[in-house]
């Protein structure tokens, strides 16, 4: 009877912690990534860049862009882009999402559809990793690291299918 009473007191802690991390990715899902896709798509810098911490950290292949630096450089980048007369949307697939109260780490691959005038459409895709943060009661990411290759092999469509698709 005692082995029972545990089994049922583990499974309901299981259970529970389980419905936590689904309550706090569906606020992430919400709170950031619907508004970082939104914001991509119309080559709104303020917004995408409100999504990210005073203090984000941007590893490159052979750099590291800190807060400020950071968002300029998407501020530049977006007007540069918007300049070309296209349409672009970016699409989100997780491998591994894990959370705590106030920080998470999520693994996934990201699909860029990008469509200028007068031109074919491209699809791209990428690998990312990102590091999120609650900062007065708003999820931010904290650091925000890609690559749209893995082990010398491009990432594709087959990558992409390996995760589970964000959907609203």
């Amino acid at each position: 009877m005692k082995k029972l009473k545990l089994t049922l007191v583990l499974l309901l802690l299981i259970i529970s912690a389980s419905q936590a991390q689904v309550s706090i990715e569906n606020e992430i899902n919400q709170a950031v990534w619907k508004p970082f896709m939104e914001s991509w798509a119309s080559y709104d810098a303020v917004t995408y860049n409100s999504l990210h911490t005073d203090d984000v950290l941007r590893p490159g292949r052979n750099s590291l862009t800190v807060g400020q630096d950071y968002k300029d450089r998407n501020t530049r980048s977006f007007a540069a882009s918007a300049e070309r007369n296209g349409k672009r949307s970016i699409h989100f697939s997780f491998e591994q999402r894990v959370y705590s109260e106030n920080r998470g780490y999520e693994v996934g691959y990201y699909k860029v559809i990008d469509q200028r005038e007068g031109q074919a459409e491209r699809t791209f895709y990428g690998r990312f990793h990102v590091v999120l943060r609650k900062e007065n009661g708003q999820w931010k990411i904290a650091q925000d690291w890609d690559t749209n290759s893995l082990r010398g092999k491009p990432i594709s469509q087959e990558d992409w299918d390996r995760g589970t698709p964000l959907e609203f």
